[in-house]
């Protein structure tokens, strides 16, 4: 993952990692939620970064859905 460019460094190659895991023992959705949800808080009350706010909005509802399995 490493090759990729991210557009977003901060959060989504922890993101990134989360999504990829396929062993629910070391899926660490919830530590990756709270790295997204404490920038999705810093963005609000710093930035009129929308774009990124809607790519933390995004991943934390995948997030959700990938810890819901």
């Amino acid at each position: 993952m490493s090759d990729i460019a991210l557009k977003y460094p901060l959060w989504q190659n922890q993101y990134l990692q989360a999504m990829a895991e396929n062993r629910p023992e070391l899926l660490k959705s919830k530590i990756t939620e709270q790295v997204v949800s404490l920038r999705l808080r810093q963005l609000a009350s710093a930035t009129d970064d929308y774009e990124e706010q809607i790519a933390l909005a995004a991943a934390l509802k995948s997030l959700k859905v990938l810890k819901e399995r």
